[in-house]
């Protein structure tokens, strides 16, 4: 079956375009190069209306809209002339994909550019594909697919395409340097993409935040700022909302910079001593104070210079099986424990505070030692 456009005329004669290979046969049954002679008296209109294959149709209607926005197209020659400036789109119209192309005719990925995967995607859910959208998704396929197999409490498949098109827009030399919040989040933050998005999912069900684009960045945001402070940062943190600014509030204040050789002549190791399953720490340097305050999310970062100062000092309670595990934040006054807080500046359990009185009993009217 002859797969192309055929004009009559009332005479008789034909003048023919084969789609396939783009050849035009003339009123005099001879190949041409220039349609526009041949065609005079036939509309833009006709060309739609004639035209067997109804995807093709509407892939030449889009070849005339794309155009307009340099020029107005009305000659059929004209039109057919443009088609191989859009070849790539055509297996797209082909495909029935028209329906999911954003960018219009600054797309530039062909069918066979886009994986697999996206197009199985596609075909399931309310996806739109624009080129960041491909893009991104080329960037780290998993992160995104597997958001469509997870169950979740409130997140929705508007809300994934959301958070996987937020990006970050900035210039560097007077060039736009985009780049995917979610892929970030993954690939740099070392984030789990299951993890995170059951994640996102939570904190719009319990913290009531429909904004994904918002939430997606202030998550970014909140992995940066805890990543410059300290590597051992929560990356899920409960109450997201509370844990965002005092990382924030913390981040302001351990910008700041100490002094190590003035920390360091306040440190008393007479404090270090352990009390059944407990052990008390003292810091070694300022970064651990910075490091507990990300890890409690309190603000113990503010002490430092009140223990440079001699004003109090600093000491870590921790299970002594697990030293490298933030449990309980002290503050020492004059041999006396007056302040011990668990994370978020909760009350210390029980047993802490039986170790916290035997510590207070063992250092009752000692001598404050600086080593």
């Amino acid at each position: 079956m002859y797969k192309g456009e055929i004009f009559d005329y009332e005479d008789g004669r034909t003048v023919k375009y084969d789609f396939a290979t783009k050849q035009a046969i003339g009123i005099k049954g001879k190949p041409v190069k220039d349609l526009r002679s041949q065609l005079s008296g036939f509309s833009l209109n006709d060309l739609f209306d004639c035209c067997d294959d109804e995807k093709y149709a509407k892939f030449l209607k889009f070849v005339r809209n794309s155009e307009m926005y340099s020029y107005s197209i009305c000659n059929i020659g004209t039109i057919l002339d443009r088609v191989p400036k859009y070849s790539r789109f055509e297996q797209i119209f082909s495909a029935g994909f028209d329906d999911i192309i954003k960018d219009g005719y600054r797309f530039k990925y062909s069918i066979n550019e886009i994986p697999k995967s996206l197009i199985k995607l596609c075909r399931k859910y309310p996806i739109k594909l624009s080129n960041n959208t491909v893009q991104y998704y080329k960037e780290n396929p998993n992160a995104h697919y597997i958001a469509y197999d997870l169950e979740y409490i409130s997140l929705t498949s508007d809300d994934i395409y959301t958070v996987w098109n937020t990006q970050n827009e900035r210039w560097i030399d007077h060039a736009p340097d985009y780049f995917s919040f979610l892929n970030k989040l993954v690939d740099e933050f070392g984030y789990n993409a299951k993890d995170l998005w059951l994640y996102l999912d939570r904190i719009k069900t319990f913290e009531a935040i429909e904004d994904m684009s918002y939430l997606i960045r202030e998550l970014y945001d909140y992995a940066n700022m805890m990543r410059q402070l300290s590597l051992k940062y929560d990356k899920y943190p409960r109450n997201f909302l509370t844990t965002h600014r005092i990382a924030c509030r913390n981040y302001n204040r351990m910008k700041k910079e100490f002094s190590e050789e003035l920390f360091k002549k306040r440190i008393n190791k007479q404090y270090e001593c352990s009390f059944g399953d407990y052990i008390f720490i003292y810091p070694e340097s300022t970064q651990d104070i910075k490091d507990e305050a990300t890890m409690q999310n309190n603000c113990v970062a503010s002490y430092i210079d009140k223990v440079i100062d001699g004003e109090c000092h600093i000491l870590f309670l921790r299970k002594r099986n697990k030293p490298d595990e933030s449990l309980v934040t002290i503050e020492v006054r004059n041999n006396h424990i007056v302040q011990a807080r668990r994370r978020f500046n909760d009350d210390v359990t029980a047993e802490d505070q039986k170790a916290i009185d035997a510590f207070n009993k063992k250092f009752a009217n000692k001598e404050d030692k600086a080593a």
